[in-house]
């Protein structure tokens, strides 16, 4: 990019926000530049937008926001190296056990606890935004339903922040639970997470 540096073309650029005084007053810079720097700043958004979000790796059929008062959400927070890459997952069933939605995503270095505690955050977010009534939220992270259940006390700085977190969320469901599942129980979640991680080797 000539003798300016990318960083100094996007000031000049915030600066100026008319591209025709800012090339009129800086030589130096061309249109093509101009274009070729958005390029790069759409391409990047793109890219981030892709890695964040796996997609489902089956059809389920759509359905709307309306009508699933009540919901059955398995969660799963893998790590591999604990701490170490590591991915979210979350699997949405209406009340008849049937499947709704698959997410997940990959969160980056981290541990199983916090893994665990971000994935339970994506569930009560989506529970939000179904308007679901009533919630079962089903994960084999036994400290995760203790520590929300209250027979543990939350001592980690890094779990407290996500714990304050994640009981805002639940404070707007009307009504849920959450529930210790065996992990063989859980299956579903668990290779979701795996896929988080998956979706950026």
């Amino acid at each position: 990019m000539g003798n300016i540096s990318s960083k100094e073309f996007l000031s000049l650029i915030l600066k100026y926000l008319d591209t025709e005084k800012l090339i009129k007053e800086n030589p130096s810079i061309t249109r093509k530049m101009i274009d070729t720097l958005f390029l790069e700043i759409l391409k990047t958004k793109k890219t981030k937008e892709a890695v964040d979000t796996c997609l489902p790796h089956r059809d389920i059929p759509q359905r709307g926001l309306k009508g699933l008062d009540e919901l059955i959400i398995h969660t799963d927070g893998a790590s591999r190296g604990n701490p170490g890459k590591a991915g979210i997952g979350v699997a949405i069933f209406d009340e008849k056990y049937q499947l709704v939605e698959e997410a997940c995503r990959f969160i980056g270095e981290s541990t199983n606890n916090v893994a665990e505690y971000q994935a339970m955050i994506l569930a009560a977010q989506k529970a939000i935004a179904y308007h679901a009534k009533k919630v079962n939220f089903k994960t084999d992270s036994e400290l995760l339903v203790r520590q929300l259940n209250g027979v543990y006390r939350v001592k980690s700085p890094n779990i407290l922040s996500l714990y304050n977190e994640l009981t805002k969320l639940l404070n707007k469901i009307p009504a849920w639970k959450i529930h210790h599942v065996r992990r063989e129980e859980n299956v579903i979640a668990d290779a979701l997470a795996n896929r988080g991680i998956d979706s950026l080797a």
